[in-house]
């Protein structure tokens, strides 16, 4: 793992290097005071993760933060502030332009290490993800040369393995990771039992000697109960437990939002077998398909649901899950196309409409040509450069939705102006 610190203070450049060498899975340091360099040294030595300090003469840490966020090459690239700003704007701006996570000065080895040892696993699984990308979008154009010489029955026939694949890829991952946030999240409760046991006795004994200081100034033990006021406060107690229950906030943030992507994975889990069928919260399945595309939507577009909590599908969910996917992601890789510099808008809206339930994903992305868009259902068919895209998923999603279960897919769009992809399903499929 290599490692490049950006600071104009040498003496936090050593404290900085020396916490780095104290963690293990780090290779190399690359230490540079110099901002204009930074880009260079990144590029010659392919660094891992970055830290920036953001107050910097001639170019600011914000100022590499927003130019290496608006290149694609460095998104795998983990960027960590570290400053001795520590109010909400500054933590607001970091995190907006794309900061992986923000250290203040001066800084605590503890929570350092701590900060770090995350950024290197969420680099380590981003490297893995990476691959497993880039084997599939191998897999994908060799698939897509093999299937064009295949029959419309070889083409079903690919269907249904391609979904039992996703199935159980889904239920592996989803197991993996439910492992150990069992314990984790075990140890979790007990951690922050004990801590709020500590911080009342801490918290007692402050105001039990606080107390005694001012009514038993002739007692014996004041000089003692005097000297351990003094310490209380060169130790900063309030301020580390303060520190400690924000630090746990987090984690039990963190905690949740795992939980919830391991029960959204589950979608993909049951059985894809095309004629079993269950029924399906439309908001809980369009929150689920959200929270494992975030990644590829989050810094691409904001996402707007107006969907009723009481609309019910039946349906194969796996294949409609599916579905669902294949449009929030196409719709943010279209505006991610544009390279605008604000957001775009996704918005899905969902109703009930006598035997129908109709569900439509608007985006403001480049729209759809009129020549291509006579086209866009068919096998192949991709406007995607090569190696980017097979062509399969909407040829997929029509086959889901028309065949699968007897509905509707179509698209209008105005070129320049966004599409609007209307998904309609029978109130009961069958």
């Amino acid at each position: 793992m290599k490692i490049l610190v950006v600071d104009d203070n040498q003496m936090n450049l050593n404290i900085v290097q020396h916490y780095l060498e104290e963690i293990p899975g780090i290779t190399d340091i690359f230490i540079c005071k110099n901002p204009d360099k930074v880009k260079s040294i990144v590029d010659e030595h392919n660094i891992d993760i970055l830290i920036l300090d953001i107050i910097m003469p001639r170019i600011s840490g914000l100022d590499l933060l927003k130019m290496f966020r608006e290149e694609d090459q460095y998104d795998n690239m983990p960027i960590i502030m570290l400053t001795s700003l520590d109010d909400e704007q500054s933590y607001k701006q970091c995190f907006e332009l794309g900061a992986f996570d923000y250290i203040t000065k001066p800084i605590n080895g503890m929570e350092f290490k701590a900060r770090l040892k995350v950024a290197i696993e969420s680099k380590i699984n981003s490297n893995k993800l990476q691959r497993l990308v880039a084997v599939t979008q191998k897999q994908n154009e060799e698939l897509k040369e093999i299937n064009a010489k295949l029959t419309e029955a070889e083409f079903q026939l690919l269907q249904s393995e391609k979904m039992a694949a996703v199935g159980q890829l889904a239920a592996g991952l989803a197991h993996e990771i439910n492992n150990p946030m069992s314990y984790v999240s075990s140890n979790y409760e007990f951690l922050r039992n004990y801590f709020l046991r500590l911080s009342n006795f801490l918290r007692y004994l402050e105001d039990t000697l606080s107390k005694h200081l001012d009514t038993q100034i002739n007692d014996p033990f004041f000089p003692i109960a005097s000297e351990i006021m003094v310490r209380f406060r060169e130790f900063k107690i309030h301020g580390i437990l303060d520190e400690l229950q924000n630090i746990l906030s987090d984690s039990e943030d963190g905690i949740q939002r795992v939980t919830k992507i391991v029960k959204s994975l589950r979608v993909f889990t049951r059985s894809v077998k095309d004629d079993e069928k269950s029924s399906y919260d439309l908001l809980d399945l369009i929150h689920q398909v959200y929270l494992i595309s975030q990644n590829e939507i989050k810094y691409v577009a904001n996402v707007e649901i107006d969907i009723p909590d009481d609309i019910i599908l039946y349906c194969n969910g796996v294949q409609i899950a599916q579905v669902f996917v294949n449009l929030m992601v196409n719709a943010a890789q279209a505006i991610k196309s544009q390279n605008r510099k604000d957001m775009g808008r996704i918005q899905i809206i969902g109703r009930k409409t006598g035997q129908d339930i109709i569900i439509r994903f608007t985006d403001d992305g480049p729209g759809i040509t009129k020549e291509n868009i006579k086209k866009i259902f068919e096998p192949f068919f991709t406007t995607k450069e090569i190696g980017k895209g097979t062509g399969l998923g909407l040829s997929i999603s029509y086959d889901i939705i028309v065949n699968k279960h007897k509905g509707s897919i179509d698209v209008k769009s105005e070129y320049g102006h966004g599409s609007v992809f209307t998904v309609v399903l029978p109130v009961v499929s069958t």
